[in-house]
């Protein structure tokens, strides 16, 4: 596995850190640290008036800046190479954006992880927007981490293991669905560790009793086959630990219900397929991936085929 973590040095990209610490990669996985550098934001006129004295006093901040962001990636570099993983570190100056989605094309990531509100070095990069604008076009998964509202700072561990997690896997059988617990199901997970299968089911509205009468035996029809659909899910976990269970739940609104699920059963990490919508991409994601990504309260994970195609 392949991984490209990105940070700016901020409490929030901190704690993705410790996550990448704590939770059970695979032992081969490759990790990169990359931080992206904006110069100091100058318009056209206001470079034409500086005096040399103040040009070299603006180049000299920007090499600040660039140094400071080497031994931010330097200092992450060692934490994860204390704790046994291998690896590099960038730093790269630009959009941070467009730096994070070109380093992961670079370096064919499977996956992007960013801290979900970053607001140090500068505010330089991850400040919510970043993150959601890396799920929306990014062509590998990306795994937002996020501090549960209240949550005190994650006990100290011994370098090289890992933790026992709460995974909930939001699971409809599509494709992306699948993928979803393919990798789930590959995690070398603790013990202790549990996965939750959910699907929900989008209650539909009719009105006149002949047409909720054909409905609803189309309906437990349905659930008869996603309730089999999960049974089997729950089989292909069940190597990665014995903790698995499943649920079938009906709402109105299906990522909302997918988040109480995971508020219930105090999950630390979401795990969905993500659905990307074609030419007009519905705004570029899913709602549905959209409301889980930016609103769970827990860590999100949402996975996509590695290098799937994404119409322009």
């Amino acid at each position: 596995m392949n991984i490209l973590i990105a940070t700016d040095g901020s409490e929030d990209a901190s704690n993705a850190l410790n996550f990448m610490l704590r939770f059970p990669f695979p032992r081969d996985t490759k990790m990169t640290v990359l931080t992206v550098v904006s110069d100091i934001p100058m318009l056209p006129a206001e470079l034409d008036v500086i005096d040399e004295a103040q040009t070299e006093a603006l180049n000299q901040a920007n090499k600040r800046l660039i140094e400071d962001a080497q031994e931010l990636v330097a200092r992450e570099g060692e934490r994860l190479r204390a704790d046994g993983w291998s690896g590099e570190t960038l730093v790269r100056n630009g959009n941070p954006v467009n730096e994070i989605l070109h380093v992961a094309r670079e370096i064919e990531a499977d996956l992007i992880v960013l801290g979900s509100h970053g607001i140090g070095m500068a505010k330089r990069f991850l400040l919510g927007s970043v993150s959601d604008r890396v799920l929306e076009y990014a062509t590998c998964s990306v795994l937002i981490v996020k501090k549960k509202p209240g949550e005190e700072g994650e006990a100290a561990i011994e370098p090289g293991t890992n933790a026992p997690y709460r995974i909930m896997l939001a699971y409809d059988n599509s494709d992306v669905a699948q993928e979803a617990l393919k990798q789930c199901s590959s995690l070398p997970l603790e013990n202790n560790s549990a996965i939750n299968v959910v699907y929900v089911m989008p209650l539909i509205t009719a009105y006149r009793q002949d047409i909720r009468q054909h409905i609803n035996s189309i309906w437990q029809q349905k659930k008869q086959i996603m309730q089999a659909e999960l049974e089997k899910a729950v089989s292909s976990l069940q190597w990665a630990t014995p903790n698995v269970t499943a649920q079938l739940r009906e709402a109105d609104n299906v990522s909302d219900e997918i988040l109480t699920a995971a508020e219930q059963e105090g999950s630390d990490l979401i795990m969905f397929g993500c659905k990307d919508k074609g030419a007009i991409k519905n705004f570029l994601l899913g709602s549905i991936t959209r409301r889980m990504a930016r609103y769970a309260e827990c860590t999100v994970w949402a996975v996509r085929k590695k290098n799937s195609d994404k119409l322009s």
